[in-house]
């Protein structure tokens, strides 16, 4: 039996392994499952990307479908800091107004579960000042945010935070693609210096520190 050398071929290399093997390999449900496409990779970094905002720059968003744009940035989540100038409960939901002083202020719907009591439930009074956090929807040409979450806020640090946050995402969100040095770069980024061109630029950055007396990324602010 041991001196068949092609049939012990045949029983472990040959047909086990060779069959098993080309088996494996070709199961496409479990370790071979295919990688998502790029435009998969693209909607899932969207649907995790949470962009603040404030009340004028959603009510400005241009729509195309089902996709919100604020300039060059795409929307899915949002947040927005303000204050509750009417709060409306009915039995499925509970409509704010929210005003951040940036534009008249804005619906905020918050869907509220019926079948067990939790905080989601309670009122937050008008008066109070709320980070809301939810997606931008339209409905009759008339923007809206449905928040899944909306928090009360005591510090008033929170709400200057928010603001500069906003300035912050928005230049780097706005700024990503584009090409590093040359001249175009650098008005772009240092608005102080346009039409200066390459030749003289920290020269003339310098004038502009001693003009106004702030810096060139605090003249942007």
């Amino acid at each position: 039996m041991w001196n068949n050398h092609g049939g012990f071929d045949g029983g472990y290399g040959g047909s086990g392994m060779g069959g098993g093997g080309g088996g494996y390999m070709q199961s496409p449900g479990g370790f071979g499952s295919p990688a998502p496409t790029q435009g998969e990779k693209k909607a899932r970094s969207r649907a995790q990307q949470i962009v603040p905002c404030t009340v004028s720059q959603l009510l400005s968003a241009t729509q195309n479908e089902e996709v919100f744009r604020i300039g060059e940035v795409e929307l899915s989540q949002v947040t927005i800091v303000g204050i509750v100038r009417h709060a409306e409960k009915a039995p499925t939901n509970i409509l704010y107004k929210v005003d951040d002083m940036t534009a008249a202020p804005m619906d905020i719907r918050q869907w509220v579960d019926t079948d067990e009591a939790s905080c989601e439930s309670m009122v937050v009074p008008p008066g109070s000042y709320v980070k809301v956090s939810g997606h931008l929807r339209s409905f009759q040409n008339k923007k809206s945010v449905v928040a899944f979450k909306i928090a009360s806020i005591e510090d008033m640090n929170e709400f200057v935070s928010h603001m500069l946050d906003v300035v912050h995402s928005h230049m780097s969100l706005n700024t990503q693609g584009v090409p590093v040095g040359g001249g175009s770069s650098l008005d772009h980024t240092t608005p102080g210096r346009i039409g200066t061109g390459d030749t003289g630029g920290s020269f003339c950055g310098g004038n502009d520190m001693q003009t106004n007396g702030l810096t060139p990324h605090q003249s942007q602010v």
